[in-house]
């Protein structure tokens, strides 16, 4: 019984070997017939990928100047970290969007801060203090205005979804700007303040807005922080920075501190000497309006 068993085993472990070399065999032979005919197929898919990757890192190293507008003074085509060599236009333009389309939330939200903590009409003046604490205060009265308010930006971003982003259902690229859409132009100007305006006066507003919208990003992130630290709204903030320059200003005309600060410093209180030209201060005050 034990040595029938033990050739049941060899038989076995010789077939499964068997089986193997077989598979390997296979594996390692030239494809034919189907295999090769599927393969033939592939070749073209293949090498539009490849060019694909390749076009797409030719195309990287965009250009800033590219971009109709956005390049001011007194930094021309800032780019710190060297962002656009990394890039291409397309991309660059998706990044012109992003940076119009949160400098003019960021505009709108920092002058609601300065609004909504001084004077609040809605929900019956029950909203108060920080504004970073409105959303909890108003959620908890009214849950059902941040729903509707989210569904009317839904609708505002669906418009302008269509109106400058490709269709992938009918050619587009996914995540792509169409190519004759300017970033930022969405046709909105109920004022009508570029009718009449030359290409040059347009330039300008643009780079206006773009500039105004980028310092409104850093002052509302400046605003946000500061509200975390001391949660008081920013008009108390200042208030109280104010009060504490004119106290100090008001102990300066004080004759035994004046007394006290010549022995510490002598040239504490002297008056500093223009060291200026008095007659360009002018011509650079003109130039402030332009940046």
């Amino acid at each position: 019984d034990h040595s029938e068993t033990s050739n049941r085993l060899s038989t076995g472990s010789g077939m499964i070997y068997t089986l193997v070399l077989a598979a390997l065999a296979v594996n390692a032979a030239p494809s034919t017939g189907r295999m090769s005919t599927r393969s033939l197929k592939n070749i073209p898919r293949r090498r539009m990928a490849l060019n694909n990757r390749l076009s797409r890192k030719t195309r990287m190293n965009a250009d800033l100047s590219s971009l109709p507008t956005g390049s001011t003074g007194p930094v021309p085509e800032f780019d710190p970290l060297n962002l656009a060599a990394s890039t291409d236009e397309q991309q660059l333009k998706r990044w012109r969007e992003a940076e119009l389309t949160h400098g003019r939330v960021a505009m709108l939200s920092a002058l609601g801060f300065l609004t909504a903590e001084s004077f609040h009409p809605l929900f019956g003046g029950d909203i108060t203090g920080p504004a970073i604490d409105h959303f909890q205060q108003i959620d908890d009265k009214y849950p059902g205005f941040w729903k509707a308010l989210l569904f009317s930006i839904s609708l505002f971003e669906s418009y302008r979804s269509t109106y400058g982003w490709s269709d992938p259902t009918k050619g587009g690229g996914i995540f792509t700007l169409k190519d004759e859409y300017v970033p930022g132009d969405i046709g909105f100007d109920p004022l009508n303040l570029l009718e009449g305006k030359s290409a040059e006066e347009i330039a300008e507003l643009k780079n206006k807005e773009l500039n105004n919208g980028r310092l409104a990003m850093i002052s509302l992130a400046g605003i946000i922080a500061q509200e975390l630290i001391n949660h008081e709204t920013i008009v108390d903030t200042w208030r109280e920075i104010l009060n504490t320059e004119e106290k100090a200003a008001l102990s300066l005309t004080d004759e035994n501190f004046k007394e006290t600060i010549k022995e510490v410093d002598p040239n504490f209180l002297a008056t500093p000497k223009p060291d200026y030209d008095k007659e360009k201060v002018g011509e650079l005050i003109k130039e402030l309006p332009k940046l």
